[in-house]
């Protein structure tokens, strides 16, 4: 990820920098902006458990929706075989898919869904990796069919369909405890890999675990708490940083800067 904290000039230092239309900015499940869109949802908000990024979309200035990422869900054959998730590598990689757990628009501007859908998929796996240090390997999402529903926002950004859910669901309260099965609606299921999908990802970030997830919500031993204090620590840094995509002539990163230098 490249910092641009206060960065108002082109990198050639000779014109100003114009930012780009469209733009994610990193918040709470609380802000009252964020919070204000998500009640009006399909969805209902009940809040949010587990592993979650929000973001505030913003377009041409304006608050133009929500979108956010968290756990994946822990398992769904259609999901499972697309990623080949097993039982022998389930806990190690459930932390690698962010589930598209939320995104509602108040701006319906044609081909704005695609676009936000295209720009969250590129910074998603930089702020992910961030605060729970893993390496996204890929996207999931389960959409509530209707007759107006039918997934074709996922459809336009080449997620693969892979059938219904089953109707039932386990709640985990940590991947290390034992679940408790429920009766959930059926939803269709759509998935999509990375562009750097691998199951042999190598990393030499410090930061970067490879032995997977470890919870720290309890916050009960040392290592809990320590967990929990630098995820916290990372995501006060990074509320209210606005991320977007800084192209150039041959290439493009993602960046980000805070709020103040793109919305005024």
């Amino acid at each position: 990820m490249v910092g641009t904290e206060n960065q108002q000039l082109s990198r050639t230092g000779r014109e100003p920098f114009s930012f780009p239309d469209l733009v994610l900015e990193f918040c709470s499940r609380t802000d009252p902006r964020y919070k204000e869109i998500r009640d009006r949802h399909y969805v209902e908000n009940k809040g949010s458990i587990g592993q979650q990024i929000h973001f505030i979309v913003w377009y041409k200035k304006k608050i133009a929706g929500i979108i956010s990422g968290g756990s994946s869900v822990w398992g769904t054959s259609g999901r499972d075989a697309f990623f080949g998730i097993d039982k022998a590598n389930r806990k190690q990689f459930l932390n690698s898919i962010i589930n598209n757990t939320v995104f509602r628009l108040v701006n319906n501007e044609k081909n704005l869904a695609t676009q936000v859908m295209a720009l969250w998929r590129r910074i998603v796996p930089h702020v992910w990796f961030d605060i729970y240090a893993a390496i996204p390997v890929g996207f999931e999402t389960f959409v509530v069919e209707e007759d107006f529903r039918k997934g074709a926002l996922y459809k336009a950004d080449n997620w693969i369909y892979l059938g219904e859910s089953a109707g039932s669901g386990k709640v985990h309260r940590g991947l290390n405890r034992a679940a408790t099965r429920k009766k959930v609606g059926k939803k269709l299921i759509f998935a999509k890999k990375s562009d750097d999908f691998s199951w042999k990802v190598e990393c030499d970030d410090p930061r970067y675990d490879p032995a997977g997830y470890r919870p720290s919500w309890e916050r009960k031993t040392p290592e809990q708490k320590l967990i929990a204090k630098t995820k916290a620590a990372r995501r006060k840094h990074l509320t209210g940083k606005v991320f977007y995509i800084y192209r150039l002539k041959t290439s493009s990163a993602v960046s980000f800067t805070d709020k103040k230098f793109v919305l005024g």
